[in-house]
This record gives C-alpha cells, sequence and structure tokens, in this order.
C-alpha cells in the first residue's frame, strides 16, 4: 500500500510526499448502541483503514485528494477562512475547528493530502472516525500541540458532534485511536475507563460482511434513537436518579413500564441486556468460550432488530442466513446499522470452506435484495499514527 499511497499523491500533486501516516478503522464484537447510554464495548481497530500521504505548504492554502471520495478532484478550502460542506472535508475541517475551539491552535500553513482507503465508505466500520484521527494525528505532529492519543480521541470525537452533526458516542474515535495490534478493548463509555485483552479465536476466524447498502448516519434513524433513549432514562432516573442508561436493571425498567411507550421500553430494554451481554462476552473471550461467544452474538442481533429496529433486509439476510450454517458460531450486525455491515464468529480457520459459505450465502442475500455483499477476513491493527 505504501507504493500506492506514494504513486498516487505524485499524480495528484507532482511531487513526493513528506509524510505517511495509516488510520484503521473499527469493529465492535458486541455492545451496539449503547455507547451513547453509558454502556461497555467490545471493538477494535481493524487492518482496513485509511492511508494519508502529506507535504506542509507555505501559504493557508489547503488541497484533499480522496480516491475513494473523488480521485480525480482536488477539493480546496483555506485556513483564512472556509465554510461548512457536505464532502469529506467536513470531517478535516472539524477538526480543525475544534481544536482551534478547545487546544487553542493556531494554524498559519495549509497542506497538500492524499489518502486512500480500504475501508468502504458508509459501511459501519467508522470510516468518518479514522478521518477525523488521522487528522488529528496529522496536526498534531506539525503543529507540536502536545496532545495525547486520548486528547486526539476527544478532539476527533468533538469534530463528529460539532461541526458534522452526528451525535455520537465515544467509542468508534476510542477504539481507532487507542487499538493495539491483537488485542480487543473493554472499554466503558460512560467513564472512559479501559482494559485490553488478548484477541484469540483459537481455531475460529472473525469475518466482515458488508452489505453494499450504504447508509449516512446524520440522515438515518440514529439521532432519533438517541432521542428515544434520552426520553426513557428521563422517566428512570425521576424515579431511580442514575445517570445513564446501562446502569438500570431489568426489574427498574419494569417498574416504570406504564410510563413508557412500547418504544421507549424496548429501546431501554435493549441498551441494559445488551449491557449484560457484553459482560458475558468479555468472559467468554477470556475463557475461551467461543460457542457462547455466538450465543451472545446472535442474541444481540435479535435484540437490535426487534427491540431497536435498526437493522433492515439487508443485515437481517445476512446475519440469519448465517446462522443457519453448522459452522458459524454467531453472526450479527455492527456499527449503527441501517446497512453497512455484519460480523460472523466462524469455527473454522479453513478459507475454502468459509469462501464457499460466504458464496453460496451471498446468492440467497442477491435473491432476497438485488445486489451481492462483499466480505473481509478480519485482523486487528495498532492505532493511528505515522507508517514506518
Amino acid at each position: 500500500m505504501r507504493d500506492e499511497l506514494i504513486k498516487g499523491y505524485v499524480k495528484a500533486f507532482g511531487a513526493m510526499p513528506d509524510m505517511l501516516y495509516f488510520s484503521p478503522g473499527r469493529v465492535n464484537i458486541i455492545g451496539e448502541h449503547i455507547d451513547y447510554n453509558g454502556g461497555k464495548v467490545l471493538p477494535m481497530g481493524i487492518s482496513l483503514g485509511i492511508y494519508g500521504a502529506i507535504t506542509w505548504r507555505g501559504d493557508s492554502l489547503c488541497r484533499c485528494v480522496s480516491e475513494g471520495f473523488n480521485h480525480e478532484a482536488i477539493y480546496e478550502f483555506d485556513l483564512k477562512g472556509y465554510s461548512e460542506s457536505d464532502d469529506f472535508t467536513k470531517y478535516i475541517k472539524g477538526v480543525l475547528y475544534v481544536l482551534t475551539k478547545y487546544k487553542g491552535a493556531k494554524f498559519d500553513h495549509g497542506f497538500d493530502l492524499y489518502m486512500t482507503s480500504t475501508l468502504p465508505a458508509s459501511s459501519g466500520l467508522s470510516s468518518s472516525a479514522a478521518l477525523e484521527l488521522l487528522i488529528s494525528h496529522i496536526v498534531n505532529d506539525e503543529y507540536k500541540l502536545g496532545l495525547s492519543n486520548l486528547d486526539c480521541v476527544l478532539m476527533s470525537q468533538a469534530a463528529e458532534r460539532e461541526y458534522a452533526h452526528v451525535n455520537c458516542g465515544i467509542m468508534d474515535q476510542f477504539a481507532i485511536g487507542m487499538s493495539e495490534k491483537d488485542k480487543v478493548i473493554l472499554l466503558d463509555c460512560a467513564t472512559v475507563d479501559y482494559s485490553y485483552f488478548d484477541f484469540k479465536l483459537d481455531g475460529a476466524t472473525l469475518v466482515i460482511i458488508n452489505t453494499c447498502k450504504p447508509r449516512n448516519l446524520s440522515e438515518s434513524k440514529y439521532n432519533e434513537r438517541r432521542a428515544e433513549c434520552e426520553a426513557a432514562l428521563k422517566v428512570l432516573k425521576a424515579k431511580y436518579g442514575k445517570n445513564t442508561l446501562c446502569e438500570y436493571t431489568m426489574a427498574e425498567l419494569d417498574s416504570v413500564k406504564d410510563k413508557l411507550t412500547d418504544n421507549l421500553y424496548r429501546r431501554a430494554r435493549h441498551a441494559i441486556r445488551e449491557e449484560i451481554r457484553v459482560e458475558e462476552a468479555t468472559k467468554a473471550m477470556q475463557e475461551g468460550r467461543l460457542k457462547d461467544l455466538g450465543l451472545l452474538l446472535n442474541g444481540s442481533h435479535k435484540s437490535l432488530k426487534e427491540d431497536y429496529e435498526v437493522t433492515g433486509l439487508h443485515l437481517d439476510t445476512i446475519a440469519e442466513e448465517l446462522q443457519k450454517s453448522p459452522i458459524v458460531l454467531g453472526a450479527r450486525m455492527t456499527g449503527a446499522g441501517f446497512g453497512g455491515c455484519a460480523i460472523a464468529l466462524i469455527n473454522s480457520t479453513n478459507k475454502d470452506e468459509i469462501n464457499k459459505l460466504m458464496d453460496d450465502t451471498n446468492e440467497i442475500y442477491h435473491e432476497k435484495t438485488g445486489i451481492y455483499y462483499k466480505y473481509y477476513y478480519c485482523e486487528s491493527s495498532d492505532k493511528t499514527g505515522k507508517m514506518e
């Protein structure tokens, strides 16, 4: 990829780049739609990601090329004054905006930036967060801002929320900015306490399946789900006083059921039960009980389908068809839903066997949806940083 990255930069800007960076995507093993409800999640950085080649300029112009967005076009903005846009540069501008707002950064020289990606856009693997972390690290290095990895995570989250207008939790940026190779992160999204443990599959394989049905978070029902959770929390908090939805028990939720609509009850039920699944999945992974982990993945998908209603035909077809296979331990959607990606934990390391399963399932998927999915073997990755 290094040679392709340099070649792309030279084609775009007619010179060699000064620095190369990589920012991984992320996959969440389990713990969906509870990061913003104060829950625990089990994400990791993955080897699919965004690559950036950059040279700093002497003036205030920023020129950006994204092969994934439109590799022929150069998108420009000036540090002396820029406006919001609907293209990928909104994430770049967002990082600059929040670093100025919260860290007092002063940007006086721009850059030529070329990016290419192995991470499918709008797929639920956090391409926007990967881009935000990429820019945070690039700017931190050049301007010697002294930001820690966690600072870069928090600034990237602020960029998504305040500039891209997606009311996201902390998980995506944290998983990308804090990941370690061959590790899974147990992250408490309420306290930002975290720990690592080994990503050991012991004869199994984790596969990512891209529905190839893109969705835009800011145009989806993501913010609606957040609002529903906040409404349910308000009722629970009035009686019990606890600050986040995932702190509550099912008994406490049931005690206020008559004060909630059916939708609000089911949204809260998903959050509370998903928190329990994360705790059980953590123990199962640590103890090597992959069959139990697979059952928890299946339970997560069922809850996301029936209680949280964020799956849909494409994700349901993938998860439910794969769950029928005797070599699949578990399958579920991952990410925000409404399209995007699913994951499958397969009790095999034989790629011929796995490929046949995935190809056969793809034919069923095509019959039901009219499109084909793409799939990727999942490997963990280190956090965002310079390429050595």
